[in-house]
């Protein structure tokens, strides 16, 4: 009996030690989701004022900030493409609105 308590310690601590990699995977991209939840609100706001370009246009750099943010922040390789993408669509609107 007093053999088995070292050797139980011993398994519930290397348990303990070794993660799910695909439970790490799957908290990343989370953590990849809401950046983009918040980028793409940030980018929508400007899109949705973009008839009115003295509402539009000081809402532009705070848009170019949270993607030059969340390109530091993001980790999974199709989430740049999705930055380019939104900073495309608020390019299109800083040359609208100068």
């Amino acid at each position: 009996m007093t053999r088995r308590l070292p050797t139980l310690s011993l398994l519930a601590l290397a348990l303990a030690a070794c993660e799910n990699p695909r439970e790490k995977a799957i908290q990343k991209i989370g953590h990849d989701e809401e950046i983009l939840k918040k980028v793409n609100a940030a980018v929508n706001e400007v899109i949705r004022n973009a008839p009115d370009c003295d509402v539009a246009r000081p809402l532009i750099p705070e848009a170019y900030q949270k993607i030059e943010d969340a390109r530091k922040e993001l980790t999974a390789p199709a989430t740049q493409t999705t930055l380019d993408a939104l900073k495309t669509q608020v390019d299109r609107i800083a040359q609208v609105c100068p």
